[in-house]
């Protein structure tokens, strides 16, 4: 017994079933059998791999162990045969024939894989999990090498080899796997794959639903065009070809376009107007009458179905695989509208709801999700590899000897590295010099000193003695310490505290020490002086201004600039050059060269001196005026005078290495889709001319160059439908397939890491910060040094140099604290090192102190506190001046009413109701209405004209009046809590002002039309009202003060983008000024300039976008940069000769870099920026909201949890069930019963999308019969639910009153169809084909069983409160531009004159709702620039409508509404998306971890039972002692709202289970002596 006891306690933690001695035995055995084990790894050469393999081969027998040499010391050549094999597939030319030369090497390369496939079975096993196909990237190259074998055993069967060719394409994948970087990014892009695929099927969810509905609406419609007679097949075609087909709506259909719409017939310019009878009298014409013709369009009557659908066939809804084709087009935004007018002008107007609808959900919401899952998954799988990178980094620290040169400190950048290593080299070298020259041994003192200046120790004491006295140096191994350790070097001693040298060298020679030692002397005061100007404020100032001036003298260059200018241009370029040059000198002079090129800054300014100087001497030779265009890069010198934005450009930095990463693989990935596409479309796209040639599409495949440029086209998602309709019609319509992928993995998966990496390198810097701010805010010995880093930071000059006439901080006993931190322990822990030269740039720790973290509500009392304080001084300055009656008067409103005046106390009561802010917004919203109604082209006299000007009287009384009750109430201006204090009431307040100047202004110019300009502006300014609305609803509000918060961040990065556009903007005008003109006429092919087409009396004229100065070239700019009609600017300025010459097709391809380098620059990785900003910018603005709601959310878990365990503690409501009804019960609530209902969902989804246009009778019928017998299983499932669960519980639940209504529906729905076809009543066609839609709705089933899909579509109506309000800020803004677009553009006509490009019938800003439909179209991106080209009309003489200052309004009124519904509104919809996909993330795991507890829990309650059945005497008191409510019952506390929830509750959770244990356990030990007693 004692001694069971002295065994019982280490059992207690193991809780062992068998006895002690049993498994003393097993142990011993199994450690034998482990020694044995690790005997032989120890003995094998490579441990880690299998012992033996292919059966019979050890790791030491030959061909195994030298392939197993050649493995694991592999040498370059893989990758090098890789990068070869992709110059032959480069190489390959899809109109002529492959050389011989190339043929062969391929081979070649194929036989170099394939013996390095073999090798490496040999080396390490085939199968297995360390053999050779246990990595997914070895089962590549097998796939590759096997496809590669078949394509040469099937080479003479005269197979089509087509198919297997394309598999080659693959090979330059294998390069992922031989670079780290890369394997990481893909690697992290196969992490993101199970949540995308929930997308993915939420995707599919969505193309089913809309597609299902599009065939059943529209299925054939496309085909209908105007007929002249029943047999006759001749159709009217617009223009003569099926471009723009003519599609026109049948009798039954209330389309847009009858037949009766078609347009007259047109002889030259004029319009046929005769009937055929009246024909005849054509040939009697005089010379002098006018033509005139037979009208034969009029007989295009009838309205059927043709052969051929729009764009080639590619676009209709006749199946469901067209109708997904054209919704994947909506989705992608580009060309989408022109699908909607077809169907509009066939079917209906009010389809625009379906694909508004569609952009919604699929656009704005699909494709998203998609970003944000990327985004969110990129941060963990990136902390987790890094982890994994540092462990096997310091693995192979430990296996590798220390090297010399590795410093104990800390690396920097590796810029820092390799300035450090030069440093040394050419000290090193200088010695050489110097003992070569002298010829004299150096004293072992001398070596002494110079290793002492080599340990980094040594740099800091010096470097911290130099600080502390001439203030010259921020960084903490910077600028200075070359320079001086040159000097101690020199002299062999050690620096005092004014740096100069003390005693001379120990040279032999008297005379030359003096001599050297005095010219040291000077040349280090010289030094120092240089160091002073070189430092000082207003040195950087100087610069900075001729920075800026060089930049306004290089923006003024145009089009025919006289010559003066130009002379002036060049000699300030001089002037400017040399300036340059002189600061390079006396920066070189200053810090010496390494400590000039030490800051990369200074490097950078290096490299365009010597630019800018070697164009000047070039220039005088003649030639060299491409370098001109490198002067531009000095825009950029000015990043380092500005702080802020230098932050954002170190995040940029910081993220530059995943950049040049996710660069590589998009290259990869072009070059690999370039290459497919040459194999699958080479030479298919060509335009058959008149004259019989045939000339290639300028979107083609027919050589690497092209396809790089189309597939890298495609991804900016510009025109990118034109190439899909070109490969079906050359191809078949399978080619989609190509298309669809490479927008799928290159727009939505690969540009969206680009996204996430931007987003996580500003949430990483953000959290950085709030690290730093913590650091500090503990110790207060840290916050004062913290304050003097502040004080520091203000005397900081932008060149990283502390300014010397600065005051210091006076306090002496601070400093060494100082000195500490410029050491940077504190402040490198927490935060990287910079990419410059500083490794703590102080005056960044202006945004990284906690004062700017309370962002929204410090900056607004600040500047609250700022303009009172401004008020109070001007208050102070008008005191003595000021009447005693207004001193007495003080608290009365207006100097009228007292305090406790009757009228005021009413008026104080009327606003504070809580009616009266809901009646003012009826009347706002009233007001919007009649706003909505105006129109310019309303007669003057009619009855609207009068309803419309007395509302606006109506409601500006109203508005009158409510701001004089409010400002009776609160009071104008002096005092507390008055009416102007408010911003808000500001901007009311100025709203009332300009209706009542508007109502003043229209009486007086009543009588004549002298002040109709000023009205019209009036006009303008009266469609702001609506802006009221923001103050008066609170959620709004948040989101308003949101995006003004996140302005200044935003402007940051507006300030960068305005940087790259004028640089990109000057270059253009560089390059393309006076290029862009071309010859307009008929026959223009053999004019080669401007005189020659005037000759010819054509018309020579600019294109609409061109660079002939920098505002037309940021314009054009701008257009490239949002991506939309880029690729016409792109082929102008291909095309562009020179000046006045006639452009020539592909003239200078060399004209590509500039274009899409712009676009990969700016559009691609600035503007995503914008995404990083909104994002981290919302997050911060939230985080009180969002403690709010993790405190609800707390409560509603908890109430969950009570619930549950209230339920666990009741009796189960089926308990007294009679046994069939029990039976039913178990049958609905089993998971085969919904295993079975998804399987006959699917199988109705495939029926419902196997219809299609001109289906055959008998598939009819079997689609009929189908539909019958699911509709069945429905109704089944649904009475069985009923009897299960009695018509309360089965109501309670909102998926059966959905299978409910979708019953219903079904049965409506057949009968009306029998009711149909028994033809007994008259059912209007479209009845039955919405009961048909409505099926759809059984698809909605399927979500219940998807449970990662509900996750995403939870996360979704979790954000639609916060997204809804987005939305009414959406309405807003487009409301006002709506509005605002009527005023401008309502009386704009396309004409003959006027060609339109983007205006037409259905977008026109005629009204208010088509204006409304337009601006839609523009907030997608789609041909907006059309649009705005046709707005930007000059006025001809006779134009009564055109307004002469629409050329200046119309580009501000675009890019405006651009700029914040594309880039900063819908990156909100990313913002609050992202926030809350983390946080049911988060919820996910917590409920998953309570469903374990609660599963836990009910086994223990079983146990519990069934231990209490079958127990006597003592095991039955141990069992009630068990059954006490312990643990289980107790409720977890409650989480701070500042606490991660879910730490908490696993915390909980743990603790629970290790007590449960421990009680188990204990319980089996008592038991045991029990037994043995």
């Amino acid at each position: 017994m004692p001694a069971f006891l002295l065994f019982a306690p280490p059992q207690a933690h193991s809780c062992p079933d068998n006895s002690g001695d049993e498994l003393e035995h097993e142990g011993k055995e199994e450690e034998e059998e482990g020694e044995e084990k690790e005997k032989e790894t120890e003995e094998l050469p490579y441990p880690s791999l299998a012992p033996v393999v292919l059966l019979a081969l050890t790791q030491t027998s030959p061909p195994r162990s030298w392939c197993l040499r050649v493995v694991c010391h592999p040498y370059p050549l893989s990758i090098l045969a890789i990068l070869l094999n992709c110059v032959t597939l480069g190489m390959f030319q899809p109109c002529g024939h492959t050389p011989y030369l190339l043929q062969a090497l391929d081979d070649g390369i194929f036989v170099f894989f394939a013996g390095e496939m073999l090798v490496k079975m040999v080396a390490l096993g085939v199968v297995g999990q360390k053999g050779y196909l246990g990595d997914t990237w070895n089962r590549l190259d097998f796939f590759i090498v096997i496809v590669g074998m078949l394509e040469y055993s099937l080479d003479g069967h005269n197979v089509s080899l087509s198919a297997i060719r394309t598999v080659r394409v693959l090979r330059p994948l294998r390069a992922i796997n031989r670079v780290p970087s890369m394997r990481i990014l893909v690697t992290l892009l196969l992490d993101t794959l199970p949540m995308l695929g929930n997308v993915l099927a939420l995707c599919f969810f969505v193309f089913f639903i809309f597609g299902i509905v599009g065939v059943q609406l529209w299925a054939g419609l496309l085909r209908n065009r105007c007929f002249m007679r029943e047999e006759v097949r001749i159709y009217y075609r617009p223009d003569g070809t099926d471009d723009h087909p003519f599609i026109c709506s049948m009798e039954r259909e209330n389309g847009m376009l009858r037949c009766s719409d078609v347009p007259r017939r047109r002889m030259g310019r004029a319009y046929c107007h005769l009937a055929p009878e009246d024909a005849q009298s054509e040939t009697g014409l005089k010379v002098d009458e006018p033509v005139s013709c037979v009208n034969w369009y009029r007989y295009y009557n009838e309205c059927r179905a043709g052969e051929i659908n729009p764009h080639k066939g590619a676009i209709n809804f006749d199946n469901i695989g067209y109708a997904w084709i054209a919704i994947f087009q909506v989705i992608t935004l580009e060309g989408w509208v022109d699908i909607m007018y077809y169907v509009m002008d066939a079917h209906s107007f009010y389809n625009f709801i379906y694909f508004i609808f569609l952009i919604i959900v699929g656009s704005f919401f699909m494709i998203n999700l998609c970003l944000v899952v990327i985004a969110t998954q990129f941060s963990e799988t990136k902390q987790r590899e890094h982890a994994l990178m540092k462990s096997e980094q310091r693995a192979r620290q430990l296996h590798q000897s220390a090297s010399t040169l590795a410093s104990d400190s800390q690396p920097g950048s590796c810029y820092e590295e390799i300035i450090r290593y030069l440093a040394h080299l050419a000290r090193k070298a200088w010695r050489r010099v110097f003992q070569l020259k002298d010829g004299i041994r150096i004293s072992t003192k001398l070596e002494h000193t110079k290793e002492a200046s080599h340990c980094s120790g040594g740099y800091d004491v010096v470097h911290t003695e130099v600080y502390i006295v001439s203030d010259t140096s921020s960084h903490g191994i910077d600028v200075l310490f070359i320079s001086l350790a040159e000097s101690h070097r020199i002299c062999g001693l050690k620096t005092t505290l004014d740096g100069r040298c003390n005693s001379p060298c120990h040279v032999d020679s008297q005379g030359s020490k003096a001599t050297k030692g005095l010219w040291e002397y000077c040349w280090g005061r010289l030094q120092k002086k240089l160091e002073l100007i070189v430092g000082s404020r207003y040195f950087s100032r100087g610069i900075m201004i001729a920075i800026l001036i060089n930049t306004l003298s290089m923006g003024i260059e145009y089009h025919e600039q006289p010559d003066e200018l130009t002379d002036i241009l060049e000699i300030s370029n001089m002037v400017f050059t040399s300036l340059f040059s002189l600061e390079m000198l006396l920066k070189l002079l200053a810090l010496g060269l390494f400590g000039y090129i030490k800051n990369p800054y200074n490097g950078f300014d290096s490299i365009i001196v010597i630019i800018s100087v070697w164009e000047i001497v070039g220039e005088a030779e003649g030639g060299l005026s491409v370098l001109r265009t490198f002067r531009l890069l000095r825009v950029l010198k000015l990043v380092r005078f500005l702080p802020a934005l230098r932050r954002q450009l170190v995040v940029l930095m910081k993220t530059m290495d995943n950049v040049a990463t996710f660069c590589m693989l998009l290259m990869l990935f072009i070059f690999i889709f370039s290459i497919l596409g040459m194999h699958l479309f080479g030479c298919k796209f060509g335009l058959r001319q008149d004259s019989g040639d045939t000339l290639p599409d300028r979107k083609n495949f027919d050589s690497l160059l092209w396809a790089t440029v189309t597939v890298f086209q495609i991804l900016t998602q510009e025109d990118w439908n034109a190439v899909l309709y070109n490969g079906m019609a050359s191809t078949t319509p399978l080619a989609a397939l190509y298309f669809v992928a490479l927008m799928t993995f290159g727009n939505y998966v690969l540009f969206n890491l680009l996204v996430a990496i931007l987003v996580e390198g500003f949430q990483a810097e953000v959290s950085a910060n709030m690290q730093f701010d913590l650091s500090f805010s503990e110790n207060p010995a840290e916050k004062t040094s913290l304050i003097v880093l502040l004080l520091f930071s203000m005397m900081l000059t932008p060149n990283g140099l502390l300014n010397p006439k600065a005051s210091m901080p006076a306090a002496p006993p601070l400093l060494p604290l100082f000195t500490h931190t410029a050491a940077t322990p504190i402040i490198n822990s927490n935060q990287s090192r910079r990419a410059n030269g500083a490794s703590t740039d102080i005056s960044s720790l202006e945004q990284r102190s906690p004062v700017s973290r309370q962002h929204v509500v410090r900056l607004r009392v600040f500047s609250s506190y700022f303009f009172q304080s401004l008020a109070k001084k001007l208050k102070k300055i008008l005191e003595p001046y000021e009447p005693q009656w207004c001193r007495e008067h003080e608290e009365w409103s207006l100097y009228l009413f007292a305090p406790h005046n009757e009228f005021r106390l009413w008026c104080q009561k009327v606003i504070s109701h809580k009616l009266f802010d809901y009646i003012v917004l009826l009347f706002i919203f009233l007001n919007c209405i009649t706003i909505a109604l105006e129109r310019p082209d309303i007669h003057p006299r009619s009855m609207e004209r009068v309803f419309l000007s007395v509302s606006n009287y109506i409601f500006t009384v109203i508005f009158v009046g409510e701001m004089m009750i409010k400002v009776v109430a609160m009071g104008l201006y002096f005092g507390e809590g008055v009416y102007l204090q408010s911003s808000w009431n500001v901007l009311d307040g100025l709203l009332v002002f300009v209706s009542l100047v508007d109502i003043l202004v229209s009486i007086a110019s009543a009588g004549g039309n002298r002040i109709l300009g000023m009205l019209r502006v009036l006009r303008l300014l009266r469609t702001l009202r609506p802006l009221r609305v923001i103050s008066r609803a609170p959620g709004l509000k948040l989101v308003v003060e949101t995006l003004i918060t996140s302005l200044r961040p935003i402007g940051n990065i507006v300030l960068i983008c305005c940087a790259f556009f004028i640089v990109f903007g000057i270059l253009g005008v560089q390059l393309f000024k006076g290029k862009f003109f071309h010859c307009e006429g008929l026959h223009v092919r053999n004019i080669t300039n401007k005189t020659e087409c005037l000759q010819a009396g054509y018309r020579w004229v600019r294109r609409k976008y061109n660079f002939d100065n920098l505002g037309q070239a940021l314009m054009s700019l701008f257009v490239l940069s949002c991506k939309d009609g880029w690729v016409s600017i792109m082929y102008d300025g291909l095309d562009a000769v020179g000046v006045d010459q006639q452009p020539i097709r592909n003239n200078n391809p060399w004209m590509l870099l500039f274009f899409i380098s712009f676009l990969l620059i700016v559009s691609f990785f600035v503007l995503n920026m914008f995404v990083g900003v909104v994002v981290e910018n919302f997050h911060k603005c939230r985080q009180q909201q969002e403690e709010e709601e993790a405190r609800l959310r707390e409560e509603k878990r908890q109430k969950r949890l009570e619930k549950r365990r209230r339920r666990a503690l009741e009796k189960p409501y089926y308990a007294d069930y009679s046994p069939l009804r029990r039976s039913i019960h178990t049958l609905c609530t089993s998971n085969y019963l919904d295993l079975f209902i998804t399987i006959i969902i699917f199988t109705n989804l495939l029926t419902m999308s196997m219809e299609h246009y001109n289906q055959p009778q008998y598939l009819e019928e079997i689609l009929k019969y189908c539909n019958y017998v699911f509709t069945l299983v429905f109704v089944i499932e649904a009475i069985l639910k009923l009897i299960a669960f009695g018509l309360r519980r089965f109501f309670k639940e909102r998926w059966n009153q959905l299978d409910l209504a979708i019953v219903l529906l079904s049965i409506m729905g057949i009968t009306l169809e029998e009711i149909d076809l028994s033809a007994s009543l008259p059912i209007n066609p479209t009845i039955i084909r919405i009961m048909r839609v409505l099926r759809i709705t059984r698809v909605l089933k399927l979500l219940k069983m998807a449970t990662g899909m509900r996750a995403l579509l939870d996360t979704v109506m979790q954000a639609l409160p916060q997204v809804g309000n987005l939305g009414l800020l959406f309405m807003l803004l487009f409301f006002i531009y709506a509005a605002l677009g009527v005023e401008l553009f309502g009386k704009l006509e396309c004409s003959d004159e006027n060609p339109c490009e983007g205006l037409s019938r259905h977008a026109t800003f005629d009204n208010f709702g088509m204006a409304f439909l337009t601006l839609f179209r523009v907030s997608t991106g789609d041909n907006w620039n059309g649009i705005m080209k046709d707005t930007l009309r000059e006025c001809r003489p006779h134009d009564r409508h055109c307004l002469s200052y629409l050329p200046l309004i119309s580009p501000v009124y675009f890019v405006t509404f651009v700029l914040t519904a594309q880039f900063v509104l819908v990156n909100v919809v990313v913002a609050v998306l992202m926030k809350h996909l983390e946080e049911s993330n988060k919820e996910a795991q917590l409920e998953e971890m309570e469903e374990r507890k609660e599963m836990e829990e009910r086994r223990e309650m079983e146990e519990r039972r069934e231990r209490e059945e079958s127990s006597h005497g003592n095991r039955v008191r141990m069992g009630r002692m068990l059954s006490l409510p312990g643990d289980n019952y107790v409720l977890p506390p409650r989480c701070s709202s500042y606490a991660p929830i879910g730490h908490e509750a696993v915390c909980d959770y743990c603790f629970h289970k290790k007590l449960r244990q421990q009680l188990r356990c204990d319980v089996v030990h008592q038991k045991r002596p029990l037994l043995q007693m």
